[in-house]
Protein backbone atom coordinates (compact mmCIF):
# COMPACT_ATOMS: atom_id res chain seq x y z
CA UNK A 1 0.00 0.00 0.00
CA UNK A 2 1.08 3.82 -0.78
CA UNK A 3 0.58 6.52 1.22
CA UNK A 4 0.97 9.78 -1.07
CA UNK A 5 0.51 13.68 -1.21
CA UNK A 6 -2.86 14.66 -1.93
CA UNK A 7 -1.39 16.66 -4.44
CA UNK A 8 -0.39 14.31 -6.72
CA UNK A 9 -4.83 13.74 -6.99
CA UNK A 10 -8.20 15.27 -8.34
CA UNK A 11 -9.57 16.80 -4.61
CA UNK A 12 -13.30 16.05 -5.99
CA UNK A 13 -12.30 12.16 -5.87
CA UNK A 14 -11.07 12.41 -2.22
CA UNK A 15 -14.25 14.61 -1.60
CA UNK A 16 -16.67 11.56 -2.79
CA UNK A 17 -14.34 9.02 -1.10
CA UNK A 18 -14.62 10.53 2.43
CA UNK A 19 -18.42 12.24 2.23
CA UNK A 20 -20.30 9.01 3.22
CA UNK A 21 -17.71 9.08 6.32
CA UNK A 22 -17.60 12.85 6.66
CA UNK A 23 -19.93 12.61 10.32
CA UNK A 24 -16.70 11.31 12.22
CA UNK A 25 -13.97 13.46 10.04
CA UNK A 26 -15.67 16.78 9.55
CA UNK A 27 -12.35 18.88 10.57
CA UNK A 28 -10.53 16.68 7.81
CA UNK A 29 -13.20 17.72 5.07
CA UNK A 30 -12.75 20.78 6.32
CA UNK A 31 -8.89 20.66 4.91
CA UNK A 32 -9.92 18.55 1.92
CA UNK A 33 -12.63 21.51 0.79
CA UNK A 34 -9.55 24.02 1.37
CA UNK A 35 -7.17 21.91 -0.90
CA UNK A 36 -4.70 22.31 2.55
CA UNK A 37 -1.49 20.63 2.24
CA UNK A 38 -0.27 18.22 4.79
CA UNK A 39 -2.90 16.22 3.08
CA UNK A 40 -1.94 12.16 2.12
CA UNK A 41 -3.95 9.03 0.49
CA UNK A 42 -3.82 5.72 0.78
CA UNK A 43 -4.24 3.94 -2.00
CA UNK A 44 -2.70 1.10 -3.79
CA UNK A 45 -1.44 2.54 -6.73
CA UNK A 46 -1.10 5.76 -8.50
CA UNK A 47 -2.46 5.13 -11.90
CA UNK A 48 -6.47 5.63 -13.13
CA UNK A 49 -6.84 2.34 -11.56
CA UNK A 50 -5.98 3.65 -7.88
CA UNK A 51 -8.46 2.39 -4.99
CA UNK A 52 -8.28 4.70 -2.61
CA UNK A 53 -8.36 3.49 1.12
CA UNK A 54 -7.94 6.30 3.32
CA UNK A 55 -7.11 9.99 3.76
CA UNK A 56 -4.64 11.82 6.22
CA UNK A 57 -3.87 15.15 8.00
CA UNK A 58 -0.89 15.51 9.59
CA UNK A 59 0.76 18.83 10.85
CA UNK A 60 1.78 17.14 14.47
CA UNK A 61 -2.02 16.42 14.87
CA UNK A 62 -2.85 13.46 13.15
CA UNK A 63 -6.61 13.02 11.44
CA UNK A 64 -7.66 10.13 9.30
CA UNK A 65 -10.23 8.77 7.52
CA UNK A 66 -9.96 4.99 6.96
CA UNK A 67 -13.18 3.67 6.81
CA UNK A 68 -12.55 -0.37 6.83
CA UNK A 69 -8.67 -0.81 8.16
CA UNK A 70 -9.44 -4.10 9.07
CA UNK A 71 -9.49 -5.41 5.38
CA UNK A 72 -6.23 -3.24 4.96
CA UNK A 73 -3.67 -6.33 5.70
CA UNK A 74 -0.89 -3.98 4.36
CA UNK A 75 -2.04 -0.76 6.51
CA UNK A 76 -0.02 -1.64 10.22
CA UNK A 77 3.18 -1.71 7.80
CA UNK A 78 2.48 0.95 5.51
CA UNK A 79 1.69 3.37 8.44
CA UNK A 80 4.38 1.91 10.43
CA UNK A 81 6.96 3.35 7.85
CA UNK A 82 5.11 6.65 7.22
CA UNK A 83 5.20 7.58 10.59
CA UNK A 84 8.58 6.75 11.23
CA UNK A 85 10.13 10.23 10.99
CA UNK A 86 7.14 12.61 11.25
CA UNK A 87 6.08 14.00 14.73
CA UNK A 88 2.85 12.93 16.48
CA UNK A 89 2.02 15.21 19.31
CA UNK A 90 -2.09 14.70 19.39
CA UNK A 91 -4.29 11.71 17.35
CA UNK A 92 -7.84 12.74 16.87
CA UNK A 93 -10.34 10.41 14.77
CA UNK A 94 -12.87 7.06 14.83
CA UNK A 95 -11.87 4.69 17.40
CA UNK A 96 -11.12 1.29 15.01
CA UNK A 97 -8.80 2.86 12.60
CA UNK A 98 -7.32 4.83 15.22
CA UNK A 99 -6.22 1.97 17.69
CA UNK A 100 -4.67 0.68 14.60
CA UNK A 101 -2.70 4.30 14.00
CA UNK A 102 -2.11 3.63 17.34
CA UNK A 103 -0.17 0.07 17.23
CA UNK A 104 2.27 1.65 14.12
CA UNK A 105 3.31 4.45 16.83
CA UNK A 106 3.48 1.88 19.46
CA UNK A 107 6.36 -0.19 17.27
CA UNK A 108 8.32 2.84 17.46
CA UNK A 109 8.21 2.77 21.20
CA UNK A 110 6.03 6.51 20.50
CA UNK A 111 2.32 5.80 23.47
CA UNK A 112 0.35 8.35 23.82
CA UNK A 113 0.47 9.74 28.00
CA UNK A 114 -3.32 9.95 27.82
CA UNK A 115 -5.77 8.61 25.45
CA UNK A 116 -9.54 10.15 25.51
CA UNK A 117 -12.45 8.06 24.38
CA UNK A 118 -15.99 9.68 22.70
CA UNK A 119 -19.02 9.26 21.30
CA UNK A 120 -19.92 10.29 18.27
CA UNK A 121 -23.31 11.88 17.76
CA UNK A 122 -25.24 13.51 14.74
CA UNK A 123 -28.56 15.24 13.93
CA UNK A 124 -29.93 16.32 10.58
CA UNK A 125 -33.66 16.77 11.63
CA UNK A 126 -35.22 19.58 13.27
CA UNK A 127 -34.22 19.81 16.87
CA UNK A 128 -36.47 20.05 19.79
CA UNK A 129 -36.54 23.40 21.71
CA UNK A 130 -35.51 24.27 24.84
CA UNK A 131 -38.39 23.03 27.44
CA UNK A 132 -38.83 26.28 29.23
CA UNK A 133 -38.27 30.15 27.31
CA UNK A 134 -35.21 32.16 28.77
CA UNK A 135 -36.25 34.58 31.33
CA UNK A 136 -36.44 38.61 30.72
CA UNK A 137 -32.85 39.09 31.67
CA UNK A 138 -31.29 36.51 29.72
CA UNK A 139 -30.34 37.29 25.88
CA UNK A 140 -28.74 35.00 23.07
CA UNK A 141 -26.65 37.06 20.73
CA UNK A 142 -24.01 35.90 17.89
CA UNK A 143 -20.36 36.54 18.45
CA UNK A 144 -18.35 37.68 15.99
CA UNK A 145 -15.39 40.20 16.67
CA UNK A 146 -12.29 38.61 17.57
CA UNK A 147 -10.99 42.47 18.45
CA UNK A 148 -13.48 43.06 21.10
CA UNK A 149 -15.06 39.66 21.99
CA UNK A 150 -12.34 37.77 22.37
CA UNK A 151 -11.42 38.92 26.78
CA UNK A 152 -15.49 38.38 26.51
CA UNK A 153 -15.73 35.08 25.71
CA UNK A 154 -11.77 34.07 27.52
CA UNK A 155 -12.86 32.73 30.65
CA UNK A 156 -15.52 29.88 29.74
CA UNK A 157 -13.49 29.03 26.74
CA UNK A 158 -10.53 28.36 29.08
CA UNK A 159 -12.80 26.06 31.58
CA UNK A 160 -13.93 24.49 28.31
CA UNK A 161 -10.69 23.88 27.10
CA UNK A 162 -9.32 22.19 30.54
CA UNK A 163 -12.31 20.27 30.96
CA UNK A 164 -13.27 18.83 27.48
CA UNK A 165 -9.81 19.18 25.75
CA UNK A 166 -7.07 19.52 27.09
CA UNK A 167 -4.81 16.42 28.43
CA UNK A 168 -5.60 16.02 32.71
CA UNK A 169 -3.51 18.38 34.39
CA UNK A 170 -2.22 20.70 31.49
CA UNK A 171 -2.74 24.24 32.52
CA UNK A 172 -4.81 25.98 29.60
CA UNK A 173 -3.18 29.42 29.05
CA UNK A 174 -4.49 33.16 28.11
CA UNK A 175 -2.58 32.80 25.05
CA UNK A 176 -4.01 29.15 23.54
CA UNK A 177 -7.62 29.68 24.36
CA UNK A 178 -7.24 33.36 23.27
CA UNK A 179 -5.70 32.05 19.86
CA UNK A 180 -8.60 29.22 19.91
CA UNK A 181 -11.23 32.21 20.10
CA UNK A 182 -10.33 34.44 17.57
CA UNK A 183 -9.94 31.44 15.15
CA UNK A 184 -13.46 30.85 16.30
CA UNK A 185 -15.42 34.04 15.87
CA UNK A 186 -13.56 34.77 12.77
CA UNK A 187 -14.28 31.72 10.73
CA UNK A 188 -17.15 29.97 12.38
CA UNK A 189 -20.36 30.51 14.04
CA UNK A 190 -20.27 31.41 17.84
CA UNK A 191 -22.95 32.03 20.31
CA UNK A 192 -23.33 33.23 23.73
CA UNK A 193 -25.70 33.43 26.03
CA UNK A 194 -25.93 36.72 28.76
CA UNK A 195 -27.66 36.49 32.47
CA UNK A 196 -27.91 39.95 33.72
CA UNK A 197 -25.88 41.30 31.25
CA UNK A 198 -23.12 38.65 31.86
CA UNK A 199 -21.88 35.73 29.30
CA UNK A 200 -23.00 32.52 31.31
CA UNK A 201 -22.97 29.95 28.20
CA UNK A 202 -21.54 29.50 25.26
CA UNK A 203 -21.35 27.15 22.21
CA UNK A 204 -19.95 27.41 19.01
CA UNK A 205 -18.83 25.33 15.15
CA UNK A 206 -15.36 24.07 14.94
CA UNK A 207 -15.48 22.82 11.67
CA UNK A 208 -17.36 23.42 8.00
CA UNK A 209 -16.77 20.43 6.00
CA UNK A 210 -18.87 19.46 2.68
CA UNK A 211 -22.27 18.06 4.30
CA UNK A 212 -21.38 18.37 7.90
CA UNK A 213 -21.02 21.06 10.53
CA UNK A 214 -18.90 20.03 13.89
CA UNK A 215 -20.43 21.57 16.84
CA UNK A 216 -18.45 22.06 19.93
CA UNK A 217 -17.37 24.45 22.82
CA UNK A 218 -20.50 23.95 24.21
CA UNK A 219 -20.06 25.10 28.20
CA UNK A 220 -21.73 27.17 30.51
CA UNK A 221 -20.39 28.39 33.71
CA UNK A 222 -21.44 25.82 36.78
CA UNK A 223 -23.13 28.31 38.68
CA UNK A 224 -25.71 28.55 35.80
CA UNK A 225 -26.15 25.23 34.87
CA UNK A 226 -30.00 23.52 34.87
CA UNK A 227 -31.36 26.78 33.25
CA UNK A 228 -31.07 25.09 29.81
CA UNK A 229 -28.80 27.82 28.89
CA UNK A 230 -26.91 24.98 26.59
CA UNK A 231 -29.61 23.38 25.22
CA UNK A 232 -31.24 27.20 24.05
CA UNK A 233 -27.42 27.72 22.34
CA UNK A 234 -27.30 24.32 20.44
CA UNK A 235 -30.76 24.86 19.43
CA UNK A 236 -30.06 27.92 18.26
CA UNK A 237 -26.74 26.35 16.03
CA UNK A 238 -28.89 23.41 15.10
CA UNK A 239 -31.28 25.80 13.69
CA UNK A 240 -29.01 28.03 11.57
CA UNK A 241 -26.83 25.14 10.25
CA UNK A 242 -29.63 23.08 9.35
CA UNK A 243 -31.50 25.87 7.47
CA UNK A 244 -28.05 25.55 5.07
CA UNK A 245 -28.59 21.78 4.14
CA UNK A 246 -26.04 20.71 6.27
CA UNK A 247 -26.47 18.21 9.06
CA UNK A 248 -24.71 18.43 12.76
CA UNK A 249 -21.79 16.18 13.88
CA UNK A 250 -19.91 16.56 17.61
CA UNK A 251 -18.19 14.46 19.68
CA UNK A 252 -18.83 14.15 23.36
CA UNK A 253 -16.87 12.07 26.18
CA UNK A 254 -18.56 9.06 26.34
CA UNK A 255 -18.88 9.03 30.22
CA UNK A 256 -20.28 12.45 30.24
CA UNK A 257 -23.87 11.20 30.84
CA UNK A 258 -25.28 14.79 31.26
CA UNK A 259 -24.07 15.72 28.31
CA UNK A 260 -25.24 12.64 26.36
CA UNK A 261 -28.51 12.68 27.47
CA UNK A 262 -29.04 16.74 26.56
CA UNK A 263 -27.74 15.85 23.65
CA UNK A 264 -30.47 13.00 22.85
CA UNK A 265 -33.17 15.27 24.31
CA UNK A 266 -32.51 18.03 21.41
CA UNK A 267 -32.10 15.20 18.48
CA UNK A 268 -29.22 13.97 17.74
CA UNK A 269 -28.22 9.77 17.94
CA UNK A 270 -25.24 8.31 18.54
CA UNK A 271 -23.29 7.32 15.52
CA UNK A 272 -19.92 5.69 16.46
CA UNK A 273 -16.82 5.94 18.50
CA UNK A 274 -14.02 8.78 18.70
CA UNK A 275 -10.62 9.00 19.89
CA UNK A 276 -8.43 11.32 21.05
CA UNK A 277 -4.45 10.50 21.77
CA UNK A 278 -1.58 13.07 23.50
CA UNK A 279 2.00 12.29 22.92
CA UNK A 280 5.14 14.17 24.33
Amino acid sequence: MNILSAQDFDFSRLQAFVEPWESSCVTLCSFIRKKKENLYVLCDKLDSETTLHGILYLDKTLLYCIPNPEALPDLLPSLTVFLKDKTVSCLNGEAAAGEIILEALKCMNREPYQTNHYNIMTIDTQPMPPPEELSCDDEIKRCADPVNETELLLPLQKMYMAKEVAPQGKQITDLEASAQLKSILKDQLCFALYSDGEIVSKANTNAIGFNYVQLGGVYTHPLYRKNYYAWHLVYTICQRVLKTGRKLSLFVKEKNNPAIMLYKRIGFVETGTYIIGYFK
